[in-house]
């Protein structure tokens, strides 16, 4: 079901004139790409923008479901375009554009119209679709920059934006120069044009090639900080000895949609459909759905993982199967999203064993957004009991899903607080998305055994996983 874009609004945040606005919908994407891509770009360069535009901020907006900003709290989002996106107001797009005004104005409202309604979705919801200028040869992985995974946001080789401006420039300095901007210890009095031993070591890059962390002279440094410090327009840099003179590639971080290269594609004749998809993996163009104000879940596709399964599996001491425990608890979580509008897939639907790795395998094959391992802890230890949760070192959505879950199971089953933790597990390191695994109670521990066979502590404990993941999408 659609609807005329122009009846939302949203709530903006001016952070430079520290001011509120409510702003149409449709208003909000012109004056987006207006700030965001050069009026010079081609028609379907600027209507790809247009589509990052709307989906940045349906993403965002409270009326679908969306967190908002979450600087400014009360409003969809705010015009620092580091934190949310940028805005230009119609006073601004005269005062900048001058006598070509009316020229650019036609070009971005056109975009605009051209694609009125439309987003990028990946599982059916809204896509980060985020965006930078040049990315001077190749885009980058989403964990080299957020640290998690986004399935949607993987690395692409790109010859598009070889005619930018961005593409490959030489930024070079002095050793006495160098030295005072990263505040190293050097010898400045090197001379050798070809060889300066020791000043540039210890380099570890992506695969895109931009640095992420590299020695220069006595310390250790980020590929961002270095970036920050000697006002490179990215982390894509090689460097030669001369002086030292630094090859600076591309501009921004590498993220989603090239811009120069959009333009670029645009020029020998893409449509926008094959520009957003060249950029955003795995991602469909569709038209926006009415929103909705209480159904986080809505739209959402989520793995359950009821562990290995079968009988020959571990039990507690009177004899409580844990592949069952998991089944029960998983069905039970598998019903509530679907009442709640999510879709679900169980790597398994019935207590026989399938393996880690086919079980991966069905999560990555789906692209859920996220995944839920269910499991019960045995320990050689009765007395040991408790729920703990886990997720992977750097899965930073991991975390902030476990946390939720954790949060809810406790206040309902009372049990023994282990922790959120840290866990470099393979169902956790090998899932294309955030994923948790929730250890619900200890199957070893005699009195937790009897809790889990209860039907009823089996439901509470379901309850619990859905209050969580809907706290999170909440959040």
């Amino acid at each position: 079901m659609t609807f005329d874009s122009e009846e939302l609004s949203v709530k903006l945040y001016n952070t430079e004139k520290q001011e509120a606005r409510i702003v149409d919908l449709k208003e909000y994407v012109i004056g987006a790409v207006a700030s965001s891509m050069p009026p010079e770009f081609p028609k379907e360069a600027l209507k790809a923008q247009a589509i990052c535009c709307r989906t940045l901020v349906v993403k965002r907006m409270g009326i679908f479901g969306g967190s908002g900003c979450k600087r400014q709290p009360g409003f969809d989002v705010c015009t620092d375009s580091i934190h949310c996106q940028g805005f230009m107001d119609i006073d601004e797009r005269q005062k900048i554009w001058a006598n070509r005004y009316e020229e650019f104005a036609q070009k971005i409202q056109a975009a605009e119209e051209e694609t009125s309604e439309t987003i990028m979705v990946y599982n059916s919801n809204p896509i980060e679709a985020v965006y930078h200028e040049a990315c001077g040869g190749c885009t980058e992985d989403s964990e080299n920059v957020w640290g998690n995974k986004v399935s949607y946001l993987r690395r692409v080789e790109c010859i598009y934006c070889k005619d930018s401006p961005y593409w490959n420039n030489i930024k070079s300095f002095s050793i006495r120069e160098l030295k005072r901007r990263l505040a190293i210890n050097f010898d400045d009095n090197l001379t050798d044009k070809k060889e300066i031993p020791g000043l540039l070591s210890g380099v570890e890059s992506t695969t895109s090639g931009r640095i992420k962390k590299i020695r220069i002279g006595d310390m250790v440094f980020d590929g961002e900080d270095v970036r920050s410090l000697l006002g490179f327009s990215s982390t894509r840099f090689t460097w030669k000895v001369s002086g030292v003179s630094f090859q600076v590639m591309g501009l921004g971080n590498g993220l989603g949609l090239c811009q120069y290269g959009a333009r670029g594609m645009a020029l020998l004749g893409f449509p926008v459909d094959e520009i957003l998809k060249f950029y955003f993996t795995g991602v469909e163009l569709k038209q926006m759905d009415k929103p909705t104000h209480s159904k986080p879940l809505i739209g959402k596709t989520i793995v359950l993982d009821p562990g290995h399964g079968g009988d020959s599996g571990s039990s507690g001491p009177m004899g409580l199967s844990e592949g069952y425990v998991n089944l029960e608890i998983a069905r039970a979580v598998a019903e509530g999203i679907i009442q709640c509008g999510g879709k679900v897939i169980l790597t398994r639907d019935k207590n026989e064993f399938v393996s880690l790795a086919e079980r991966v395998r069905i999560s990555n094959e789906n692209r859920p957004d996220i995944t839920i391992s269910i499991q019960q802890n045995i320990f050689a230890d009765e007395q040991m009991g408790g729920t703990e949760s886990f997720y992977y070192p750097g899965d930073i959505e991991g975390k902030k899903i476990s946390e939720h879950i954790h949060r809810e199971l406790l206040a309902v089953l009372m049990l023994k607080d282990l922790g959120v933790k840290q866990a470099d597990l393979f169902v956790l390191r090998e899932t294309n998305n955030p994923s948790v695994m929730i250890n619900v109670a200890f199957l070893s521990n005699p009195e937790e055994e009897r809790f889990l066979s209860e039907p009823e502590f089996r439901q509470k404990a379901a309850k619990a996983i859905i209050n969580g993941i809907e706290a999170y999408y909440h959040d």
